[in-house]
This record gives structure tokens, sequence and C-alpha cells, in this order.
């Protein structure tokens, strides 16, 4: 889920010190108390430090989280995904799946090519699941990354919590330079909280098994309130005003009416009634307006990133096209 990816974080250490690491992670007090807490929940503390004084530093996943991709303007971003080649790729990884995914929309009410958008922004259908070990990335930044720390270090504490809770090894998972892991690139508190068991085996398995990734996609979007009423974007003019940042974080709470009242051109007759907001995105032949509706909100659950969420809307639209959906 790239998160935010993800699920991806956009964060910059904005000329922020580093402290070096310590020789050991497991010596740190941080890492100490969080043993204790996990000890709490049963796991077996000397266990939790013994993995913990494995855990490396890695400076290049610091130096990735200060150069998210992120941080392009979209005339930029939008051609890193909207390619022929990825939209071929979700038609061939559609053939091996189209009973899953079928299933997923009938059942959680988020559309096939919503949830292949997502999958394909993330890893591209699973060719490119990251090779950072999660352990590593995660004591990284929850250690040495002072501005996420408090984020980071509880992801870490996740990570053991899911191998006790998927019998998995935190010593062998891998995943991006945030942790994020598996086909959709769930961090380890939404691999927790959000993914399903969608093939009923016993595991819910999203780093080798598309099926149990293909539903908690689905379900992490249908948590967060995917409405299949709605559409999730449409360009519209003079609404410049109404734009307060480009290219930034939406707020969908005016109408459609209400934003066609102060002057906004082209609102779809059918939202009206709906709550929007309007993104400004910095295009390739200029600035570009969109209304937005609470499922365009719901991908920046995913990933905070309006980029992000404009890159999986307008692949889902072509996916939809080449599949005849």
């Amino acid at each position: 889920m790239r998160v935010f990816p993800a699920i991806a974080v956009v964060v910059s250490l904005c000329g922020m010190h580093v402290p070096m690491a310590s020789a050991n992670y497991a010596e740190r007090p941080e890492v100490q108390a969080m043993a204790d807490r996990l000890a709490a929940k049963g796991l077996d503390r000397n266990e939790v430090l013994k993995v913990m004084s494995e855990a490396k530093r890695l400076d290049s996943v610091i130096n990735a989280m200060n150069r998210p991709a992120e941080k392009k303007e979209w005339k930029d971003y939008r051609p890193i995904f909207m390619k022929s080649a990825r939209v071929k790729a979700a038609a061939s990884f559609y053939q091996k799946h189209q009973s899953t995914l079928e299933r997923a929309e009938a059942e959680l009410g988020v559309p096939v090519e919503v949830i292949l958008a997502i999958i394909g922004v993330e890893t591209y259908y699973g060719k490119n699941k990251g090779s950072f070990r999660a352990l590593d990335a995660l004591a990284t930044l929850g250690l040495d990354y002072p501005k996420r720390a408090k984020f980071f270090l509880g992801e870490l504490e996740s990570l053991f919590l899911l191998g006790k809770e998927e019998n998995l090894r935190a010593t062998e998972l891998k995943g991006s330079y945030a942790g994020a892991m598996g086909y959709g690139q769930f961090i380890p508190s939404s691999y927790l909280a959000y993914a399903v068991d969608f093939d009923n085996d016993g595991h819910r398995d999203l780093i080798n098994n598309p099926v149990d990734a293909i539903g908690s996609v689905a379900n992490y979007l249908a948590k967060h309130g995917w409405d299949m009423s709605y559409g999730i974007a449409s360009p519209v003019s003079n609404a410049k005003a109404q734009v307060e940042r480009m290219e930034s974080r939406i707020d969908v709470k005016d109408t459609g009416a209400e934003l066609a009242s102060k002057g906004v051109k082209g609102i779809p007759d059918a939202w009206s009634s709906l709550p929007l907001d309007v993104l400004g995105l910095y295009g390739a032949k200029g600035e570009e307006y969109w209304a937005v509706t609470k499922n365009f909100y719901v991908i920046t659950r995913y990933n905070r990133s309006p980029l992000y969420a404009m890159a999986v809307t307008q692949l889902s639209e072509d996916i939809a096209k080449e599949l005849g959906l």
C-alpha cells in the first residue's frame, strides 16, 4: 500500500542531524522498553532482543526517505506509472486472478480496476516487492530517524506482533525502504488491521499469496469508506480560486452544487449533492484542476500523496478500458 503507502510516508529531515546508531540496537533503551511491552503481549523478551541485536542501520533507507517520488510535480510523477506496459501487466494479472478480483468487488464493494491499479502502482503486480529487510528498515527509521521515530518504532513493534500472529520470522521479511511488504505493500500495523485470509487457508499471506493480497487491498479501501456509488475524480475548470495550495491534501466538504455556485465549471451533474474538493496539479500542459470525491480521499488513506491517488485513479481508468469493465 505504497503506501503510505501502503501504505508510503512523505517526510524530510530538513537538515536535522541523524545520530549514529548504537553498535547493538538491542541495547537501546527504546528497544528495551519495546521488548517489555512485547513480553506483556506474550512474546519472548530475550528472543525479541536477540532479533534486534541482528538489526542493521541502513543509511540507504534514510536517503530514500529523504527523496520520495511524491516530492515530484505531477507532470514528472505521472509518467512513472502511466505506461501501456503497466496496463498490459494488469490485464495479464487479471486473466490469472479474474474470479478472485470479481469476488473482491462483489463482497467488499471495491472495483476490480481500482484493486488492480493499487497493486500495479505498488509492486507492478508482484514484480517489485522490495529488497530491504523489514527489520533493518524499521529499526533504522524507528531508532535513527528522529522526525518519524515514534511512528516507525510503532511499526517495528507491530512487525514482531505480526510475526507472532502469522508465524512469520521478522529476520526473513523483505519489503520497501519504509517497511511495507507484499503485493500491496502493507506496513506491519496495516497488515495486522486490514489483511484478510481471502482463500480461507488459515493464513493471511500478503507476501506470496495474490489471493489474500487482492482481498486485503479491497478490504483496506472498504474499511476506509469506499463507496461504489461515487466516482473518483473529474476534470473541472475555473477552479483556481478553490485551491488553497497546489498538489496538497484534500478535504471533501463542499457539495458539487456549492462549488458550482462559486464558479467551478464541469462538475458532473450526478455529483451535485456529493461532498467534493478541488485538487490542483502541475500538469505537463500547465495547471489542471480536478473535482474529487471521498473515494479519492480513501485512496489517500492508502498513501497520503494526492499524486499517488491520481496515479491510481488514472491507471484504473486505463485498466478498465483495456479490460472492457
